[in-house]
């Protein structure tokens, strides 16, 4: 195995909630995630001083979504309560908090200013609100459906909706006009992520598709059929080449996108993985779910050698028949094509940070004085 790349290894293993993660977000620095469960609360995990977690615990029921500010001085997050809050990840801190719908609400996200935040409801809507003065500033309502997720673009212009009406929406951030829609027939996406150039979206679809699609042609580059079970969640990694995955399988998937295949076949959890995410250098990511457990991997993509893989994955005797279908971005060529799965498999339980569960932390809950 000598001279070929090194695998994603976990890192760190976190338990602490006692519902289902929902969400999770690594901190603009890296240096900290923040996860949103069903259990009411949100917990800033600190990677350098495991030791020192701190709760947030002033939602009264299920939290749904959760963002960092872009200078990491905010967290935002949203749930059935149909409330947003926004604090400061501090023991103790201020907090501001407002009624943003009036049915829960799944998706929160700040834009790249860090000066206005987007939710996405229940109530088929999505709204734009300042920061600041929790004031509200625009709404999307063309959706027909619950709204499960609503991001910005990269540069803050456009605004990407999926909803469980089964589309896909792009939407003008200036002039409000939905300038994008795009149907899926065979099932309803349930999360979007934008590619860091800002003109393609990752899909995941509850057919258990993964869709990379052209936002200004509306045209499908990339399809994937690697997962068994709906997919919940997906991720671009910083430098655009990878895509990460995860599903009601209990897998998480890496996709080299500039070869149409995917990589890694990651296992140990043992229910749904609801969410996934990189850190912002990609040299991390995280993975959470049904399990209730946090999972913090090394991700070493920045050693992957695609003319490496078939060697590796053959000596790793690694197979199985699910399938992908590619569409090379960068080709004129419509024409898809399909190729066996040899994705290399790890199983984290086998792993040492798996083993020595980072139990010896104290788990402190915030005390937060509330704005008028």
């Amino acid at each position: 195995m000598q001279g070929l790349f090194r695998d994603p290894v976990l890192d760190r293993h976190f338990t602490g909630h006692s519902g289902s993660i929902t969400q999770l977000r690594f901190s603009p620095e890296g240096s900290q995630i923040a996860t949103s469960s069903l259990d009411g609360s949100v917990i800033i995990w600190n990677l350098k001083q495991a030791s020192r977690c701190i709760r947030f615990g002033s939602h009264s029921s299920p939290v749904y979504g959760v963002a960092w500010s872009p200078k990491g001085s905010l967290v935002a997050s949203a749930g059935h309560d149909r409330s947003v809050k926004i604090w400061e990840p501090k023991v103790r801190g201020v907090s501001g908090e407002f009624v943003a719908h009036s049915k829960p609400v799944r998706s929160i996200d700040f834009d790249p200013t860090g000066q206005m935040m987007l939710t996405a409801s229940d109530d088929k809507s999505v709204k734009i609100w300042r920061v600041a003065k929790r004031q509200f500033l625009s709404s999307f309502s063309q959706q027909t459906n619950w709204v499960r997720a609503a991001k910005f673009s990269p540069n803050g212009k456009m605004i990407a909706t999926v909803s469980d009406d089964k589309s896909l929406r792009i939407y003008d951030v200036n002039t409000g006009e939905c300038t994008r829609t795009i149907t899926e027939e065979r099932g309803a996406p349930r999360q979007v992520a934008w590619h860091p150039w800002g003109n393609m979206v990752a899909v995941a679809l509850g057919c258990n598709r993964i869709k990379i699609i052209d936002v200004g042609g509306s045209q499908l580059l990339q399809l994937y059929v690697v997962h068994s079970a709906p997919v919940n969640d997906v991720a671009f990694h910083p430098s655009g080449n990878f895509l990460l995955s995860g599903s009601d399988d209990c897998t998480i998937r890496v996709l080299d996108l500039l070869e149409g295949r995917p990589i890694y076949t990651l296992t140990g959890h043992t229910a749904a993985v609801n969410a996934v995410g990189f850190s912002q250098d990609g040299e991390k990511f995280a993975t959470g779910g049904n399990d209730r457990q946090l999972l913090v991997w090394q991700s070493n993509l920045h050693t992957y050698d695609a003319s490496q893989f078939e060697a590796k994955s053959a000596l790793l005797s690694s197979s199985c028949d699910t399938s992908v279908a590619s569409v090379y971005q960068q080709s004129n060529a419509s024409s898809t094509a399909l190729s066996n799965d040899h994705s290399i498999r790890i199983d984290m339980r086998e792993s040492h940070a798996y083993k020595i569960l980072d139990g010896n932390f104290q788990v402190l809950d915030s005390e937060h004085t509330k704005l008028p």
